[in-house]
């Protein structure tokens, strides 16, 4: 819009434009959208802002702005007022190099003394100045100004109020609100939204004068070195309405506030101005207020769908701002917006700026900001600082006296005192503060809110910011998911209870109703109850989680000690490489203890192994469950730096680590029940977190598990005791000596029971155990005790029997013992009878792209992503876990191939096809099964001990909190449980699909196959499930109608029998007394509803004379009508009868869904079963998808006896990832042949020589990468039973894959790219036998080329003499291939290229090549180095020159340039050096010509 008059106070719009106007007119930078922005103030002199008086309330009629009278095409304006050429000194030189185009200023206008904010459109350098912007207004005005000559402040971090309505804005009211939000945001965006920390923090507070002050130089430079940059929310909001649209002519204006009320001159009837604190720096910044128009309503709450955060808000800045770079351990996210440097606190310059009552304050300004204990003197409950070994995040030291001090009314209410007291407990965790029906955040919690979520503050000194309840779960998963802790703190007690408590309090009465922790949400613990927000799970294609929608990785707790006391990790690394014993093998420097915590499913993951100096099995475990949060012991005497550097660079970015500290605060419970505090709370204040013995006592003090005798007490005696009922894999833990895997248990159990999620996820019953792939022993040490082996054996035998049955090898297997090698065997070949797997580590897993994309992190693009055809869930995980563990029997995968083969054709196929319909109806079933089995008390610890009784309604604060959206929450419940009996009504009706199915495979036949007849599924699942459906009305539950069944509850059965009978004995007194009274008609029972008080009154004309026993209770009528109601001792006394069961009946209908989901719980055998048949099946789906795409071949899986060789023959093979080439041409196949044995497979003449090592040479970018690759991952798709993107494949199974693929560095371990290749390569050689399967591209690049030459030499004649396996070896060092040409264990071959004008010796930089992508036989002369730079886009000149140098070095390399012995002149040379060497004298003539000839 351009300009219509030159004039600042323009005529009124059209009326139709009026609203919308009063958005875009030009207003101070302190007008409410805003005024959360930052505002430089730099250097302003006294008059840099306007006095309070009256004459800023509006301009002057006579203010006018004149056009210049070059006005330019785009009607810009300019100021009349010309100014001469200034000097502009240093500071204000730098303020003025921070414009570009688009950032947002505030120009002063002189004549209306005012700042009206506009952004730079254009720059315009004139040979003048270089400082000529075009600048827009906000009510799209336009004007060109040198901006040396002008008065100016810049505008960072804008941030825009939006109003909040109370409930309906979650529920999507309010449409007016919302378009003007959207006006708002679209006409006044965040320009500065990119700036970083540190630009922000020179220019805030800074302004611009132009002229020649040079006098403002010292004070500008100082507000540059100590300015402190604050943020600004503004809240439009009155009594939760939105407030009418500014008008035109509103002007806001910036007033210094120099007086307790900066209001003071306001004329009488007048509103006062709306004012704000410009941004606090150093002394020369003066404090403001920031007021409404009217002041008389109060905010309650601020707006919580905003959807602007500030960036680079200084307020409580996310945990994960840190992950890019070398990222730190998350012990506490920085939940105090104020920084204080150890200097700025001794010389005493830091001071936050006060608050004022009554106003808007900006970070860091508020009431909690100014706290010493809270900010500068932070201390954790043990009084430990900062920086103490032993100091806990968790826990804060509350000093109250400060507390009152710094107060307002010099005293703290019950509520905040109630407040501080949580905060005291769970100090690094963002409390959601229930009031009514809103969470409320206050002090650095809402710092936070405003900082992730968008919020603003609210009016008053202590920062304030809130949401309702109806949005908790969308809330708390924007802060969960920027890696803070969230507690939700409820109310779980009522006024009227309150009120009832007050009367029987005895001495000093409460104030405040009781407010509960009722659940800590972290990244690791997320359940996703009926509370939480559950879309990631209602998506249809993420499946990067290991099953669709789980969006979230476990919790993975480490336990680490070192083996070698007294050393330092790195010393040890040293030293234990130096060692003569470790030659032939990885020796065990470290162990540890895992728990893997999937709360989703409600499974924990127990393990115990030892680590070799590479720590290895630790990569393999991170790699394999890709963990969201991770729990290391802190302390002195905690996780190495070793350890913490390896999870920081291994482990996602978003990945949150924390440390538990050895002693550790537990939190107290604030219930009212003592009783419930006993069951919540632990034995002692302190709790050992780490140590075994006492995570087992608490295991049994807390009875998650059932015990197995009542006479003993384990808490008190030994805590091996009573506890054969227990898991499997707990009781082998315990019994086994597994210290270190029951101390991560307790860190586990600290943790959950801390976020009081841990009877939801450990009554589950569900516990696993893991065991690393054993990749670090070679063959030399086969033969003896695995010394990385400290896994105790039941431990071992539990996980082959997990194992087993997850891969459906007990199917038709069953228990049959290991293989037993034969006695003249050696241990290298007897070892290989007892793998069960292919072992793949955590460097091959990443460096394949198994799980994720190796550039980008995504799961579109692995190899899991490119098989995965699953339709539910579980199969998805099922799937998943197989990749990560395929096979190394030929019975077993050949017994998995069968599966897949049958099912891609037949009626075996159409069955299938069916079948996946229904598998995509069940859903989650896991996942399900852990929510109801919480649903039906399994979360909620109705009665976990015998010795506490049934505590009334449960002990977990959950079952007393005051909820407002019960029919919301009543919904999600009984949706989630309907859920989940469809989808196993839908698996129970697969057995039907296949009846009547001829099935070949005994495998298939025993998964789709009810149990009556030998198969997996549950015979009795249809008639379970019927019961269901026919007692559990899913629409009546939903509204909150239902009601349990006869044969449910006896208690409510019972209850409904009193009830019945009662009734009927009133009815038998009522004809008694009738036939005495003579009274049947007029007798009248009244009030006989079951919620009516005094029930059953008799209602008897006053006329009629009645016994003595009968009592008047009240009367109605007058004169000949009246009537009185009478009670007599009998009815009295069946009422209280009636009355007692009808609570009894409310009690059993209110408790009816969690009777029938703990009854679904109780089956949960039934329904896991149904579960695992289910997974199998959709993953052998899964597989029998990837068997009918064209291209897709069964492998022959052949033996490997001692007496042969392996070997590996694939034809026309293709990588199962890459579709195309990255020119878009279709993949080209390739015939690879390794090993013996394999070349008659198919009736085709073999390889000759049965080479084992390829040395692949050929130009860069050739594919070289992408063969190696693709060997391997035909080879585990293999091994899983699947069809391999061949026409034809054999091979002897792989027990391991190595890799040494790629260029990266471990900064955060203090490894370079070379140290990163031999250490893979070194992985290799020890841990390598004859059946393994190594790859190795371009070894020894990171380092000279004679040190790179020789490491490569050395390793090929390592694999090739000693480990004897399988290897494909790229490289570019030729010299290597000629060196071991006539080696018959290796091939040499190469992948072949056309490079055009081959005849010119300068091809490489003229010519152009053709990659052909197809393996050849031989070496490849040339790797083509100088044409890949060419295609990069080198200069020519350095192309030429490079050319140039490698001519010549290669001249040098081949002995071109020196004299050559010929064969026709070697028996002329040979013979004339006999002749000297036989004289009797030297012959100086003879020896002169002979070393001239050799010259």
């Amino acid at each position: 819009m351009a300009p219509s008059s030159v004039k600042k106070s323009k005529s009124p719009p059209p009326p139709g434009q009026k609203n919308l106007f009063s958005f875009f007119s030009k207003k101070k930078t302190v007008s409410p959208c805003e005024s959360a922005g930052k505002v430089k103030d730099v250097g302003g002199s006294p008059n840099s802002t306007a006095s309070s008086g009256g004459s800023n309330n509006a301009s002057s009629p006579g203010s006018t702005k004149m056009i210049s009278p070059n006005i330019n095409k785009s009607d810009s304006v300019s100021k009349s007022k010309p100014r001469a050429k200034s000097i502009i000194s240093p500071s204000q030189l730098r303020l003025l190099r921070r414009i570009t185009v688009g950032t947002r200023l505030a120009v002063y206008w002189p004549d209306d003394k005012e700042y009206y904010p506009c952004v730079t459109t254009h720059h315009r350098p004139t040979p003048e100045s270089e400082y000529v912007y075009t600048l827009q207004y906000d009510d799209s005005e336009i004007e060109t100004i040198d901006l040396a000559t002008e008065r100016f402040r810049i505008i960072v971090g804008v941030k825009r109020s939006c109003d909040r309505k109370s409930e309906d804005c979650a529920n999507g009211d309010g449409a007016e609100l919302k378009k003007r939000r959207r006006i708002l945001e679209d006409t006044d965006s965040e320009e500065d939204a990119d700036m970083d920390d540190s630009n922000s923090a020179d220019e805030s507070g800074s302004e611009y004068k132009g002229g020649n002050d040079d006098s403002e130089d010292e004070s500008l430079g100082d507000a540059f070195d100590d300015s402190y940059e604050e943020e600004i929310g503004v809240n439009c909001k009155k009594n939760r309405k939105s407030s009418p649209p500014l008008k035109k002519g509103a002007k806001i204006t910036v007033t210094r506030v120099g007086s307790s009320n900066a209001n003071a001159n306001i004329p009488k009837g007048e509103k006062p101005t709306r004012v704000i604190s410009p941004t606090p720096h150093k002394d020369h910044c003066k404090t403001s207020t920031l007021s409404s128009e009217s002041t008389s309503n109060k905010i309650d709450f601020a707006n919580f769908e905003s959807s602007k955060t500030t960036p680079g808000s200084s307020a409580a800045s996310s945990p994960q701002s840190n992950r890019s770079g070398n990222r730190s351990i998350n012990s506490s996210p920085s939940m105090s917006p104020v920084a204080v440097t150890q200097s700025q606190k001794d010389d005493g310059r830091f001071a936050p700026p006060k608050p004022v009552a009554g106003a808007v304050n900006p970070a860091g300004s508020h009431f909690h900001n100014h706290l010493k204990f809270f900010t500068t003197e932070r201390r954790d409950i043990h009084r430990n600082p900062p920086g103490h070994p032993n100091y806990s995040p968790l826990t804060l030291h509350v000093d109250y006296n400060e507390l009152e001090r710094q107060s307002e009314n010099g005293k703290l209410s019950p509520a905040q005192r109630q407040w501080w007291e949580l905060k005291a407990q769970y100090a690094d965790t963002v409390l959601l503060f229930k009031t009514g029906k809103f969470y409320e955040m206050f002090h650095d919690d809402a710092d936070v809110g405003v900082s992730v979520l968008g919020f603003v503050y609210m009016k008053g000194t202590s920062a304030h910011a809130g949401f309702p309840e109806s949005a908790y779960g969308v809330m708390v998963s924007r802060l969960v998911d920027a890696g803070y802790k969230v507690a939700r703190v409820e109310q779980t007690e009522t006024p009227d209870a309150l009120k009832e408590r007050k009367k029987r309090t005895v001495g000093k009465k409460p104030q405040v109703v009781c407010r509960e922790v009722c659940g800590i949400v972290t990244k690791g613990t997320r359940t996703y109850c009926y509370l939480d927000d559950d879309s990631c799970f209602r998506t249809n294609d993420d499946r990067s989680g290991g099953g669709r929608g789980a969006s979230t990785g476990p919790l993975v707790v480490i336990k680490e000690i070192l083996l070698n006391s007294g050393k330092s990790t790195v010393e040890m690394d040293v030293n234990d490489e130096a060692t003569e014993d470790d030659d032939d093998g990885a020796k065990a420097i470290c162990e540890y203890g895992i728990t893997v915590v999937d709360a989703i499913t409600g499974t924990v993951t127990l393990g115990q192994f030892a680590d070799d100096v590479l720590r290895s099995r630790i990569c393999t475990l991170i790699a394999s469950y890709g963990p969201s949060e991770v729990l290391i012991e802190g302390g002195e005497n905690g996780a190495s730096k070793t350890l913490v550097s390896l999870l920081q660079s291994a482990c996602s970015p978003t990945t949150v680590i924390s440390r538990v500290n050895p002693i550790e605060r537990f939190p107290r419970s604030t219930a009212v029940s003592l009783e419930v505090r006993k069951m919540l709370d632990r034995t002692s204040a302190d709790v050992h977190p780490w140590d075994a013995t006492e995570a087992v006592k608490e295991l049994h003090r807390r009875s998650y598990y059932p015990r197995s005798s009542r006479k003993k007490n384990p808490v008190n005696g030994n805590v091996g005791d009573c506890i054969g009922r227990w898991p499997e894999v707990l009781q082998a833990c315990i019994q086994g000596g597994a210290e270190l895997a029951l101390s991560s248990f307790g860190a586990a159990l600290f943790y959950l029971q801390r976020s009081l999620v841990d009877t939801e996820i450990l009554s589950m019953g569900n516990v696993k155990a893991y065991i690393p792939p054993n990749n670090t022993l070679t063959s030399a040490e086969a033969d003896k005790t695995d010394e990385l082996s400290s896994t105790p054996e039941q431990l071992q035998n539990l996980f082959d029997k997990e194992s087993r049955r997850d891969e459906g090898v007990d199917l038709v297997r069953g228990d049959e013992p290991h293989v037993e090698c034969r006695s003249h065997e050696s241990g290298a070949y007897a070892s290989e009878a007892m793998i069960d797997h292919m072992a793949l580590d955590g460097t091959t897993i990443a460096n394949l792209e198994l799980l994720h994309q190796i550039t980008t992190g995504s799961f579109q693009g692995s190899l899991l992503s490119k098989i995965d055809f699953t339709q539910s869930p579980h199969g998805s995980r099922l799937l998943r876990a197989w990749l990560l563990r395929p096979l190394f029997r030929r019975a077993d995968i050949d017994r998995r191939a069968d599966v897949v083969e049958e099912l891609t054709g037949g009626s075996a196929a159409m069955a299938m096809s069916e079948a996946r319909t229904l598998l995509k109806k069940t859903g989650d079933i896991e996942r399900l099964l852990s929510r109801v089995h919480s649903m039906g008390g399994g979360g909620a610890g109705a009665k976990q001990s015998e010795d506490e009784g049934n505590l009334p309604g449960g002990y977990h604060p959950n079952e007393r909190a005051v909820l407002y959206e019960l029919d919301k929450h009543t919904r999600r419940q009984v949706g989630d449980f309907g859920k989940l009996l469809r989808g196993l009504r839908a698996a129970a009706e697969i057995p039907d699909l296949f009846e009547n199915v001829d099935i070949q495979s005994p495998m298939l036949a025993k998964i789709v196959r009810s149990t009556d007849v030998g198969g997996c599924f549950p015979s009795c699942m249809k008639e379970e499930l019927d019961w269901f459906f026919d007692n559990f009305d899913l629409n009546k539950a939903a509204r909150g109608e239902f009601e349990p069944t006869r044969g449910m509850d006896e208690e409510f059965d019972a209850a409904c029998d009193a009830i019945e009978n009662i009734k009927n004995e009133l009815n038998e007194y009522k004809d008694e007394m009738c036939s005495r009274l003579r009274a049947r008609s007029a007798w009248k029972y009244i009030n006989l509803k079951e919620d009516s008080k005094d029930k059953y009154l008799i209602e008897l004309p006053a006329s009629i004379p009645v016994p003595d026993d009968f009592y008047v209770k009240g009367k109605r009528g007058k004169g000949s009508n009246l009537v009185h109601k009478y009670r007599t001792p009998e009815v009295e006394e069946m009422v209280q009868n009636l009355e007692r069961a009808i609570d009894v009946k409310n009690q059993g209908k209110a408790a009816g869904m969690r009777l029938v989901f703990a009854k679904f719980a109780s089956m949960k055998n039934i329904w896991l079963a149904a579960t695992h048949a289910t997974a199998m099946l959709d993953a052998l789906g899964s597989l029998a998808e990837i068997a009918v795409q064209p291209g897709f071949c069964r492998p022959k899986i052949l033996d490997c006896p001692p007496s042969s060789k392996p070997g590996i023959k694939i034809l026309q093979g293709r990588h199962p990832c890459v579709d195309v080439t990255h020119s878009g041409g279709d993949f080209i196949p390739n015939d690879l042949i390794l090993g013996g044995g394999i070349g008659d497979t198919f009736g085709q003449e073999g390889f000759a020589g049965e080479a084992s090592v390829l040395l692949l040479s050929g130009p860069n970018m050739g594919g070289k990468s992408t063969l190696l690759r693709q060997t391997c991952l035909i080879s585990i798709l293999a091994q899983m039973g699947s069809y391999v993107p061949a026409e034809q494949c054999a091979l002897t199974p792989v027990d391991r894959i190595f890799t040494r693929l790629g260029a990266s560095d471990r900064i955060l371990l203090g490894q370079s790219t070379f140290f990163v290749e031999l250490a893979e390569t070194a992985a290799a050689v020890r841990g390598a036998t004859r059946r393994s399967l190594v790859i190795m591209d371009e070894l020894g690049r990171g380092t000279s080329t004679f040190d790179g030459t020789a490491i490569a030499s050395a390793t090929v004649k390592h694999l090739v003499e000693r480990n004897k396996c399988l290897a494909l070896f790229a490289t570019h060092y030729h010299s290597l291939l000629e060196d071991w040409k006539n080696e018959p264990s290796i091939r040499l071959g190469h992948m072949e290229c056309i490079v055009e004008n081959d005849s010119d010796k300068d091809n490489e930089v003229t010519g152009n090549i053709t990659f052909l992508y197809t393996l050849g036989d031989g070496p490849c002369p040339k790797s083509f180095g100088v044409n890949v730079a060419r295609l990069a886009g080198l200069p020519d000149d350095v192309l030429q020159k490079a050319k140039a140098v490698s001519t010549a070095f290669e001249a040098e390399m081949n002995g071109e340039n020196m004299h050559k012995i010929l064969p026709s002149s070697a028996e002329d040379t040979a013979r004339g050096v006999l002749e000297l060497i036989t004289k009797s004298g030297i012959d100086a003539v003879g020896l002169d010509r002979v070393w001239e000839s050799l010259q």
